[in-house]
């Protein structure tokens, strides 16, 4: 019952895809960077696991989880390709003038400076920077997610730019592939990926059929592997495929709050989830450590939390923990109402087609320019969207020369 739990969902919401696939006319599309982050992970590895090592999670946790996954899916696939909206004109949106270069590397400068002196601190580790992730995990937010989104916005800029060849293009992606790499995320690099992808797809109005999908699939499949060596080599070289499916953990530990009984805390936690991660540690020290997430790692995983190496994920814990087997209607709604603001910002991108829509369509596709976990930012995704369309619009201009023989104009008398 547990597997065919799994396997139900898996069809849902692979019909969910390819049902979004024939309506867009493209295989890559809103939900690929949700499919090709859940399928994975929430559905192949956790296979796997069930039928090589077992587990003790319950039926009706699987039927849950499952359901919850597969209803939030489908909500989202239909409520974006049923649902009429309006398009939104953001500030500095549809204008032409600027497109240069220099934001973009200016960007990217800043993020690295932003960084440096997380690098500078753990140089000792700079090799392993799996291992600087793993200690700065508390008082270094302002360090990590702001420089990410420096040059995540860096990296958008640049595409909207005018007259940006592959080769510059190329080198400028792998090096915030490799600033990225510094900061010992996987799921990071890949957002560099997704953007390229849908840029390609929503800005440049190109559509991949179904082969060239599935060379794109296998091309993720070996990159994500990839990530893996470079940045968990232990976890391939040393426990296999078995290692790999520890990622699944999440997925099983969302269950185990289900089968635990926690709550119900009427949404709580899912409103310290919103409001605490908003301030930085430097300006609260006093900020509380067990709040939202953190306070189901801190009830299960105690030593984790305590040693601060990192704690476990949840998937839609907290909700469970919050509202029970209402979860499932409330994630239901959830999926409605995104669908319906993604429709929204892909009509304000179609219609105005600035790097500010690209980046709130970006947010609604569920690949965050800010990301601060399960903290929805949509108030600051929207100024970071004004931010772009205020730097696209620069325009930057150069003094040229006077031709051999013109004189200066003469300057004016003091008066």
């Amino acid at each position: 019952m547990r597997l065919s739990s799994i396997i139900v969902s898996l069809l849902i919401v692979a019909a969910a895809y390819v049902y979004v696939s024939k309506r867009e006319g493209t295989y890559v599309n809103v939900l690929t960077a949700s499919f090709v982050m859940m399928i994975p992970a929430e559905y192949l590895l956790q296979m796997y696991y069930l039928l090589a090592v077992g587990d003790s999670n319950s039926v009706y946790a699987y039927v849950l989880s499952y359901g919850t996954f597969a209803a939030y899916t489908t909500a989202f696939a239909l409520a974006y390709t049923w649902i009429r909206m309006p398009a939104i004109r953001l500030p500095f949106g549809g204008y032409e003038a600027g497109r240069s270069r220099l934001p973009a590397y200016l960007l990217l400068a800043a993020a690295i400076c932003l960084y440096l002196p997380v690098l500078i601190k753990f140089r000792a580790d700079i090799a392993d920077p799996r291992e600087i992730y793993r200690e700065t995990r508390t008082g270094y937010g302002v360090y990590f997610f702001l420089s990410l989104t420096l040059a995540y916005l860096a990296f958008i800029l640049l595409l909207f730019a005018k007259r940006v060849g592959k080769i510059e293009l190329s080198m400028f992606f792998l090096l915030c592939i490799g600033f990225t790499w510094l900061q010992g995320s996987k799921g990071h690099m890949l957002g560099f990926v997704f953007i390229l992808a849908l840029h390609w797809v929503y800005v440049q109005h190109r559509r991949i059929r179904l082969f060239k999908f599935l060379i794109f699939t296998a091309a993720m499949a070996l990159f994500g592997l990839m990530l893996f060596i470079v940045t968990t080599p232990d976890l391939i070289l040393g426990g296999g495929l078995q290692g790999l499916a520890a990622y699944s953990d999440y997925t099983r530990n969302g269950m185990l709050v289900i089968d635990s009984g926690m709550g119900p805390f009427y949404g709580r936690l899912t409103l310290e989830n919103q409001f605490y991660p908003r301030i930085p540690r430097v300006l609260d020290p006093g900020k509380p450590k067990d709040f939202g997430d953190l306070y189901l790692a801190e009830h299960f995983y105690p030593d984790q939390f305590v040693t601060n190496v990192g704690a476990p994920a949840f998937a839609n814990g907290t909700w469970y923990a919050d509202f029970g087997v209402m979860a499932l209607p409330l994630q239901l709604v959830a999926g409605i109402l995104s669908g319906m603001m993604l429709k929204m910002f892909m009509r304000s991108l179609q219609r105005y087609g600035s790097p500010g829509d690209f980046i709130m369509v970006l947010f609604a596709c569920g690949v965050p320019l800010i990301t601060l976990g399960s903290t929805f930012l949509l108030p600051e995704s929207l100024l970071l969207a004004v931010i772009a369309n205020a730097l696209f619009c620069l325009r930057v201009r150069r003094r040229r020369p006077l031709p051999p023989g013109a004189e200066s104009p003469p300057l004016l008398p003091a008066t």
